[in-house]
């Protein structure tokens, strides 16, 4: 128990930090698309706050899911971080949705204008920073295998590839090319929908218990066919609950063996689970004869 808290407090180091850097980059890039009269820029500044949304609604998603189980909810509460992570890819995909008609009016109307240096100069910093947020958080995801955290990280990097979409749609108005800032806006959005688009399908088959992944079910199997009285492994099932796993485990044991024999070969099955994945939070086994 002590060490998934210790895995929480990590997922909400993760989201903090996406909250502070995307605020203070809003700020700026916001300010910088205003000044520069970059249509660009303004659409990357609202992709930046739709991260700092994202990465709020990630922090909400870990102070729920952290919660301990209750007779309401006796498989704990780990699922709000997947309902976090939907309703996360439902905003981008809605802010990327408005970006592109914003962006295309733009096109469409003609009303564009020169963009300013100040616009490619908060470009810059924004990579810079976005870049660093992206490796730190999908660090921290991957170490404790939170989907909702990792989604947030690839809106970090979509967001230091947006940024690059707008430099170069801004340094091309600036040479005299206009409709390139506002064909950058939609090339823009079109980061923000595909991210979008990708968490949800992440965090909806969370929610409906979609098999887990090759490597994994690879790594429960050998550690129940390392348990000794285990002659084989017939069938595994994982349920994964925010950034915990629940699992059912089908084993085959000599069928000459009492059923006390066989409740102790369940017993090491379960302490070998636990003691090489702490993520995961129950198990149930399962015996068949051989």
């Amino acid at each position: 128990m002590s060490n998934n808290h210790d895995h929480y407090k990590i997922g909400e180091r993760g989201a903090w930090l996406g909250i502070f850097s995307n605020f203070l980059l809003f700020i700026v890039k916001l300010f910088a698309g205003v000044i520069g009269h970059s249509q660009a820029m303004i659409a990357d500044a609202f992709h930046t706050a739709s991260d700092a949304l994202t990465s709020v609604g990630v922090l909400i998603g870990f102070r729920i899911a952290k919660k301990p189980p209750d007779d309401h909810h006796p498989f704990g509460h780990g699922r709000a971080e997947s309902i976090a992570a939907k309703i996360v890819s439902l905003v981008l995909i809605f802010v990327g949705v408005k970006i592109l008609f914003d962006s295309a009016r733009v096109l469409i109307t003609g009303e564009m204008s020169e963009p300013g240096a100040i616009a490619l100069i908060a470009g810059i910093i924004s990579i810079i920073v976005k870049e660093i947020t992206y490796r730190k958080v999908l660090t921290a995801g991957k170490k404790i295998g939170s989907t909702s955290l990792k989604a947030d990280a690839y809106h970090h990097r979509s967001d230091a590839l947006s940024s690059i979409a707008a430099i170069i749609g801004i340094a091309g108005a600036r040479m005299g090319k206009l409709f390139m800032d506002p064909l950058a806006g939609v090339v823009v959005a079109g980061f923000i929908i595909k991210m979008g688009v990708e968490s949800f399908h992440m965090a909806y088959d969370e929610l409906m218990d979609a098999a887990p992944p090759p490597e994994l079910r690879k790594k429960i199997k050998g550690i129940a066919e390392g348990v000794d009285g285990v002659e084989l492994v017939k069938k595994i099932m994982a349920r994964k609950t925010g950034i915990e796993f629940f699992l059912e485990v089908t084993i085959g044991i000599d069928g000459a063996k009492t059923v006390k024999e066989g409740h102790m070969v369940t017993i090491k099955v379960k302490r070998a689970l636990f003691k090489e994945m702490p993520q995961v939070k129950g198990v149930v086994v399962h015996v068949e004869p051989v």
